[in-house]
């Protein structure tokens, strides 16, 4: 098998919905099909051991719980590998289990061949990330499971340090329909939006690049349009597609990412190389915190070492809870320390220029600049940073119980 290409274990009752699961597959690209069971049990039994890169369970209405605990099962011991679920119906219920158990993807019966080619090229992309692949292009993204923690004034000053440290070409994408304060933030008016590339006739990087503002230290922005009927008219798939573009177009890409776990976020994770986890030293914070790693897990995103990294914004020391308290609870490392400097924070929001150029001796802006070297891999030795390498925790499971109500 080519190295490039993608193993995958085929699992269904039915021979003549197999033979057109395996036609789909085959003409979807580089995929080699490892083997095929009619069985539940079969099945698992040869995926252990041909280990292949994406395993395809029927997910049949009369033995789905057997189906959805045995793929939940197969998830925990093999987390390398990619959970598809095919089935004849599909409603919400259906796609929350699948996401509780681990599936990256629920393909429904008649297979649609370009949906099927996407939900394998996005498995590809994360076997070539774990091994290598895209050097030169990191997409970090910001993202909290919980509004007002700073998200977008992380990602904006975030993006300047980058280009400011890196000297490299830097992209922030507004990906937060909801919100859409990067260009305000960034002291920008722009005439076009990331509305207008979902509006072209052809999504590529010329169109990427029309719609791009460049702020004056060199930062290239796609916005949210002020219009909020056309803010949120964009598919999950055109996204991820326009948030490729962007990382072959840029050295970093920051992206402010929607709030919540969606269809749309789950496609921004997927092409993500760092998912800074926003949070706070407070009780509700650390419950949003805990149940987004939660799920973070069962994606298997953790799988592969520092890819999300919890941020604790608006730090101040001491606190009624310490950060060994708090670690305790997320059951991982905080991986950075952003200072609560209300003053100087609030009156860059409100005169419109990001904190990063407004107020650079800001202990929150010196936090900001630790924390994009470190993400450049170029951080120096500094005793005044907030920003901290912590001895790795044994694993994250489990959860310490009792810490969070």
């Amino acid at each position: 098998m080519s190295p490039s290409s993608l193993s995958v274990v085929l699992v269904h009752r039915d021979p003549a919905e197999r033979a057109l699961l395996r036609a789909a597959f085959e003409s979807a690209g580089a995929v080699q099909i490892a083997g095929e069971r009619p069985d539940l049990r079969g099945g698992l039994a040869l995926a252990r051991q041909v280990r292949p890169d994406i395993l395809v369970l029927e997910l049949d209405r009369r033995g789905q719980e057997e189906t959805l605990a045995a793929g939940a099962q197969y998830r925990m011991e093999h987390p390398d590998g990619s959970l598809f679920l095919t089935t004849d119906q599909v409603d919400s219920d259906i796609l929350l289990r699948a996401i509780r158990t681990g599936a990256q993807d629920v393909l429904r019966r008649p297979f649609d061949r370009s949906a099927l080619g996407a939900a394998i090229e996005r498995v590809a992309g994360l076997k070539a990330r774990k091994h290598g692949g895209n050097a030169g292009h990191t997409v970090i993204t910001v993202f909290s499971n919980k509004g007002g923690l700073g998200c977008s004034t992380i990602a904006t000053n975030l993006a300047l340090a980058l280009r400011s440290i890196t000297g490299g070409e830097v992209g922030l994408a507004d990906l937060d329909h909801q919100s859409g304060d990067v260009a305000f933030l960034m002291g920008l008016t722009p005439t076009r939006s990331i509305a207008d590339v979902m509006d072209a006739t052809r999504l590529d990087s010329a169109s990427v690049q029309d719609a791009l503002a460049k702020h004056p230290s060199g930062v290239r922005v796609l916005p949210q349009p002020e219009q909020l009927d056309r803010a949120d008219g964009a598919e999950p798939g055109a996204l991820g597609g326009m948030l490729e573009t962007l990382s072959a177009m840029f050295d970093y890409v920051v992206v402010d990412a929607p709030h919540g776990f969606s269809d749309t976020a789950l496609e921004i994770f997927d092409r993500t190389t760092t998912i800074l986890l926003v949070t706070e030293m407070s009780l509700p914070s650390a419950r949003a915190a805990r149940r987004a790693l939660e799920v973070f897990q069962r994606l298997n995103y953790l799988v592969t070492p520092d890819r999300v990294r919890p941020v604790v914004n608006r730090f101040v020391e001491p606190g009624p809870v310490s950060i060994a308290q708090f670690e305790e609870t997320l059951g991982v490392p905080v991986a950075a320390r952003i200072a609560n400097d209300y003053a100087a924070v609030s009156k860059a929001i409100n005169v419109g220029r990001p904190l990063f150029q407004d107020a650079p001796e800001s202990r929150a802006t010196r936090d900001l600049v630790a924390l994009a070297r470190r993400l450049a891999g170029t951080a120096a030795e500094s005793h005044d940073t907030n920003v901290v390498e912590l001895t790795r925790k044994p694993g994250f499971w489990p959860f310490q119980k009792g810490k969070v109500a």
